[in-house]
């Protein structure tokens, strides 16, 4: 699949589930079902609801492709996130309002030649309303959090070997890591802009951007279903032009399917785990473990995928 080594074998498929296709199968040995999110927060969020109704699952290991807004991320390097944050909700404020205690922008501080006052004022972000499955009453949230005890098991992963070159003559020019513990972004915004993914670091200290990951964690975390994400980097958010291999350049596409790769071996091996972790747990009912693809749609419209696997 997708040129790894990861063992995958799709036994069949089922239909009709308001327009999605559930593969069923099995990685690392353990049964998993693997379905596309569709791109942005409103396909992946409703791709999610109706996996969970329709099928008996545990938890959900997402995967995908992100763009890097931490210089010491890499091309090729997979992000495992301990928190996600929408930051596609604003109040966009007057240009002389009060601030209130929530993050700001300004668009005036990024006026050339000289900052100053801009019409279009400033954006205040603001948090999620989380609903809760178990009576909790709601509450907002701006700090998704990934689920403790799948974050803790991830962190087995970091010393996993990914893979460094395209095919036999394009490689990158430093091998590609697993890093464990930062912080996500995800916003129904494809960022290609130097300047927004600086203020996103240094204003909430984000290591990537996606389009899907608080989607995906937030109804999650809705019905009570652990999730845990990895997002492989595919290119550097508008911080660079290209990435150059040993032999030369490469293209976005290439690059796109080598964090995708990456990516995809992380979320197999930690199937792996949760599967050994989940035998040595005395009467565990069995149940699903479910993954979501889009990886087709970043070839064709540059968009910034998601991948999602649940796991029983």
């Amino acid at each position: 699949m997708v040129g790894s080594s990861v063992e995958v074998c799709l036994l069949f498929w089922l239909v009709g589930h308001f327009g999605r296709r559930f593969n069923i199968g099995r990685i690392r040995g353990v049964d998993v079902i693997y379905v596309m999110t569709g791109e942005l927060t409103l396909n992946a969020g409703i791709t999610v609801q109706i996996l969970i109704d329709v099928f008996d699952i545990k938890g959900i290991v997402h995967y995908g492709i992100a763009g890097s807004a931490n210089d010491s991320l890499s091309i090729g390097d997979v992000s495992v996130p301990e928190y996600v944050a929408f930051t596609g909700s604003w109040n966009w404020k007057e240009l002389h309002s009060e601030e209130e205690g929530l993050p700001e922008l300004r668009f005036g501080a990024y006026n050339l030649p000289a900052t100053g006052d801009n019409l279009l004022a400033k954006i205040e972000f603001t948090p999620e309303e989380v609903y809760y499955s178990n009576g909790k009453p709601m509450e907002e949230v701006f700090w998704l959090p990934v689920e403790p005890k799948w974050f803790n098991l991830s962190s087995q992963l970091v010393d996993l070997e990914l893979q460094q070159c395209v095919n036999e003559t394009n490689c990158l020019p430093e091998t590609p890591k697993v890093v464990y513990g930062l912080r996500a972004s995800t916003a129904d915004i494809f960022v290609d802009n130097a300047a927004y993914r600086k203020y996103l670091f240094s204003k909430f200290n984000v290591s990537t951007v996606d389009e899907e990951s608080s989607a995906v964690l937030m109804t999650s975390i809705t019905n009570g279903v652990p999730c845990v994400v990895f997002r492989g980097v595919s290119d550097l958010a508008g911080a660079a032009t290209g990435q150059k291999s040993t032999t030369g350049l490469l293209s976005s596409s290439s690059l796109s399917s080598l964090a995708a790769v990456n990516a995809l071996i992380v979320a197999a091996e930690f199937i792996g785990l949760s599967g050994t972790a989940s035998l040595k747990q005395e009467h565990r009912s069995r149940r699903y473990q479910f993954h979501y693809l889009v990886y087709e749609k970043y070839i064709w419209h540059n968009h910034r995928t998601s991948h999602v696997e649940v796991s029983w």
